[in-house]
């Protein structure tokens, strides 16, 4: 359940947590993208685990930053990795989700699984960040928290 995440104090375990979830995300993604049978699920779904790669690849440039292996300005600017906070997911959730159930009909039980368990994923790290946020005492990872879950 949600209120039971326990927000780690230091910084270095709210990014090894935050690496974890985004990787468990990417692999139940990409799973499910192998099997549900809806095609703009199975859209949706792909798009989901690129997005956390983006995330993944972002936290990971932080934890550099934090080791003292780059600077904050050498950080990726990559425009594409941008758009996938958790806003733009919700959206394109939202998008795509009411056309999806309409077809999930014809497809069986566990496609509908398969997308509340990403919706459910999502909610899940979007409560993480923004807690995390919230407890961050380093103003620059608190500003890369917020941004994740489009807050600033």
């Amino acid at each position: 359940m949600i209120d039971e995440i326990k927000i780690p104090e230091s910084t270095e375990e709210v990014l090894r947590m935050a690496l974890e979830m985004e990787d468990e995300g990417f692999r139940t993604y990409t799973e499910g993208a192998k099997v549900i049978q809806n095609s703009l699920g199975k859209r949706l779904l792909e798009r989901l685990a690129q997005d956390e790669l983006n995330h993944i690849k972002r936290i990971q440039e932080v934890y550099e930053v934090l080791e003292g292996k780059r600077n904050w300005t050498e950080m990726s600017t990559d425009k594409a990795g941008e758009a996938v906070t958790f806003q733009a997911i919700f959206n394109r959730l939202k998008a795509d989700l009411k056309q999806s159930i309409e077809e999930l009909g014809s497809h069986g039980v566990n496609d509908e699984e398969i997308i509340e368990t990403a919706i459910n994923l999502e909610n899940h790290a979007k409560f993480y960040y923004t807690e995390s946020a919230k407890k961050a005492k380093e103003t620059k990872v608190k500003k890369f928290l917020e941004r994740i879950t489009n807050k600033n």
